[in-house]
């Protein structure tokens, strides 16, 4: 009896690590976790997402085809390189609509809060860390099913359609998913995060001055117009 609870500890471990993390660091380390000699559907080497290269490309493919795929994806840079696949896919497909591209361009500057030195000797606040990384999963969750139904439409979304379609992604985006979350933030890190959007002070290096917020960064309204007018120009650079 201990020795099959053992077991089912053992399965169920695995099964969580495999539902919820698909980047591994090298094939070494995945064949001595799993036991697979080859990479499993929805897998993929952190040196494959770095590449852009095939088997990153399968593995969206995949994982997009399945209920709550954005699980697999842990770390801001795991979600902006999911962004910008997707953002060549619906590119291909004919899809005109563009958020994605504004969603990847911000989780683009976002994920520098994956390194160490940024987190600790930059930002230095780890309410703003912590508000980086909650609001990256939120959006992701939220964006996910959406993405599915485009990625799999058999409907091209383009002109004004598009329009309509980036006008309530956006507006959803910032007013109802991620608004909660800017009314969680003390005084403090609203500060820190204004500073960090209008690139002032130390940001002024890390922020182009073509992104540079402009508005009040507590208003959800003002964050879509600013998607709008200053991120949504620089979608081109984002491929």
């Amino acid at each position: 009896m201990k020795k099959q609870v053992a077991i089912a500890a053992l399965l169920l471990v695995w099964n969580t690590h495999s539902a919820l993390s698909q980047e591994w660091k090298n094939l070494k380390c995945y064949q001595k976790e799993t036991g697979n000699l080859t990479l499993q559907q929805g897998c993929w080497l952190k040196k494959d997402r770095k590449k852009q290269n095939d088997a990153w490309k399968q593995a969206n493919a995949f994982n997009i085809s399945v209920e709550n795929g954005n699980l697999k994806y842990k770390t801001i840079s795991q979600i902006r390189d999911f962004y910008a696949w997707f953002d060549a896919e619906r590119k291909r497909q004919g899809h005109e609509i563009q958020w994605i591209s504004v969603a990847g361009i911000v989780t683009r500057q976002l994920s520098k809060l994956d390194a160490g030195i940024i987190r600790f000797l930059i930002v230095r606040n780890k309410e703003v860390v912590a508000f980086g990384n909650e609001g990256s999963q939120k959006v992701f969750e939220f964006a996910y099913p959406r993405l599915r139904e485009v990625y799999f439409s058999k409907n091209l979304i383009t002109g004004t359609d598009a329009d309509q379609w980036d006008l309530a992604y956006g507006t959803a985006e910032q007013c109802d998913i991620l608004e909660p979350l800017y009314r969680k933030l003390s005084p403090r890190a609203l500060r820190k995060l204004d500073r960090m959007a209008k690139g002032k002070g130390l940001f002024t290096f890390g922020v182009p001055k073509k992104m540079r917020y402009v508005g009040s960064i507590e208003d959800c309204h003002d964050r879509v117009q600013h998607g709008m007018d200053k991120i949504l120009p620089l979608s081109p650079s984002f491929e």
